[in-house]
């Protein structure tokens, strides 16, 4: 059995309220979880259908796998770290609260049966270029108005005296 994941972090939703949709769809199927969880109306549940889309995804790509085969194995909800600020009160007091913040974790794991292996890399030839025997030149720095480049000779300052 081959199991991909993918993570979450700092989501701004408190752990609380995120842990009742992960509850609803651990355990199940891939596509009976991506059926229910536009049903279900918490703010949490569009965040979790994009991570187990996510980890639908990194199974796709890694083993060649189907969403059909797929099972959440678990889902994980930790606490993250909270926001600290303040609310103003009466008499010019404050009040601190805090901002709650999550991480989330999809495990799944391919269903009893399914066959999976690992897909190969495609490994492209590169052709290399070393740059330390290149001929190149660079152009000769050219200072302004010493002399010219075909007659070796000084140039002549042209003046801007109006002639009357």
């Amino acid at each position: 059995m081959v199991e991909t994941r993918a993570k979450l972090k700092q989501v701004r939703i408190s752990p609380k309220k995120m842990r009742l949709v992960a509850g609803a769809i651990r355990g199940l199927d891939v596509e009976a979880a991506l059926n229910k969880l536009p049903i279900i109306f918490k703010k949490s549940s569009p965040v979790i259908e994009k991570l187990l889309r996510s980890a639908v995804a990194n199974a796709i790509d890694r083993y060649d796998l189907s969403a059909s085969d797929l099972k959440i194995k678990s889902i994980v909800v930790d606490k993250g770290m909270d926001l600290k600020r303040f609310r103003p009160a009466a008499f010019g007091r404050a009040h601190p609260f805090k901002k709650h913040a999550s991480h989330v974790e999809i495990v799944l794991v391919s269903k009893e049966g399914v066959k999976a292996s690992l897909k190969e890399k495609k490994v492209q030839d590169l052709e290399t270029v070393d740059l330390t025997q290149s001929k190149k030149t660079s152009p000769e720095p050219v200072k302004k108005g010493v002399q010219d480049k075909k007659t070796k000779e000084p140039k002549e300052k042209k003046s801007k005296v109006s002639k009357k």
